[in-house]
């Protein structure tokens, strides 16, 4: 005791204060396991739905797009068969006025497939398609826009053709016939690439 504290009066003693002691936290160790396993189950839960929704979402792509190349190809179709057989139609033993009438039938032919691939382009190019599908819509794309200038450059024919340029007219059909090959070419590089998106394998080479 400090000699220069004041003795208490009376004889009374100052009590000690009793030992203080921090409480341990009394936690039930199956309680923590139990509460411990629910919340792995949460997020588990959680990431599965996550992938089972970015799954069907996907798949909802794809199956949209699939459809609009249907829907693309069976339009072409229709079109590209009125052209071709208006093309090998022989015009050698025809009148005047009957080639005159011909290459206005090509030109009203060709202008309606220029609309048609210009409206399923902007279609499918504006399709969301997962990663691995990029690859084959650009190539079906591609090949529309190809598609599209062959017909644009048959159009330009029947026009020349109708202007008395033979020259400017040949010249057109020979270059309608490159843009359709480059548009054979596109959409076998479409199927290759979607045989591959499909089957989940590298892009074969070409």
């Amino acid at each position: 005791m400090d000699p220069d504290s004041p003795e208490p009066s009376g004889g009374l003693k100052i009590p000690k204060l009793p030992d203080l002691k921090i409480p341990k936290l009394a936690v039930d160790r199956r309680k923590a396991l139990t509460a411990a396993g629910v919340a792995v189950a949460a997020i588990a839960v959680l990431l599965v739905g996550g992938v089972l929704a970015m799954s069907y979402t996907e798949g909802q792509q794809v199956a949209a797009f699939e459809s609009h190349v249907a829907a693309s190809e069976a339009d072409i179709f229709l079109v590209y068969d009125k052209i071709s057989a208006h093309i090998r139609t022989p015009t050698n033993d025809l009148s005047v006025a009957e080639c005159d009438a011909h290459a206005r039938e090509l030109a009203a032919i060709a202008r309606y497939g220029r609309d048609v691939t210009a409206y399923h382009r902007q279609i499918v190019a504006a399709d969301a398609v997962p990663e691995a599908y990029a690859g084959a819509q650009s190539a079906y794309v591609r090949a529309l826009d190809n598609l599209n200038r062959a017909f644009t450059l048959w159009s330009s024919a029947a026009g020349a053709y109708e202007m008395h340029d033979y020259f400017a007219a040949n010249r057109n059909i020979g270059e309608a016939d490159s843009a359709w090959r480059a548009y054979a070419a596109a959409i076998t590089d479409y199927d290759r690439e979607l045989r591959a998106a499909e089957e989940g394998a590298e892009v074969p080479p070409a």
